[in-house]
């Protein structure tokens, strides 16, 4: 017969083993899952890439792009030059330089004294 102490030693010590079995399951998860998230935050930029649309928004260019593995980015925000010389790299392979640029922080393309900094392309040169 397993004595009051005994009982209150094993569920003591399989709570242990529990909370130290979640703990170690949730710093592994955490661990494993910070590689991808950085993974996913140098692919979200595409740096050589064909240029399928530019229209010019509020804030910035938007630019859709498909990468050699036929990844697609739609609405990467690009300077307003970029748009400019749109009929130069529609349709083409570019090579990609993005910078850190202040750009409106409003609702509406008014001016309203708010900025914010964002990464934009800031140059594209056909490659060829």
């Amino acid at each position: 017969m397993i004595s009051q102490f005994q009982r209150k030693t094993a569920r003591l010590s399989f709570s242990l083993c529990l909370s130290v079995s979640v703990a170690t399951a949730s710093t592994m998860s955490f661990l494993t899952a910070t590689p991808s998230v950085q993974a996913q935050s140098s692919n979200q930029r595409p740096t050589v890439a064909t240029v399928k649309s530019m229209v010019n928004g509020d804030i910035s260019c938007y630019v859709t792009l498909v990468d050699a593995k036929e990844k697609k980015y739609q609405e990467v925000p690009a300077t307003f030059e970029i748009c400019d010389r749109e009929k130069t790299f529609l349709n083409k392979k570019v090579r990609l330089t993005y910078t850190k640029e202040r750009v409106n922080d409003c609702q509406s393309a008014e001016p309203c004294g708010k900025t914010r900094i964002a990464t934009l392309i800031s140059r594209m040169t056909i490659v060829r």
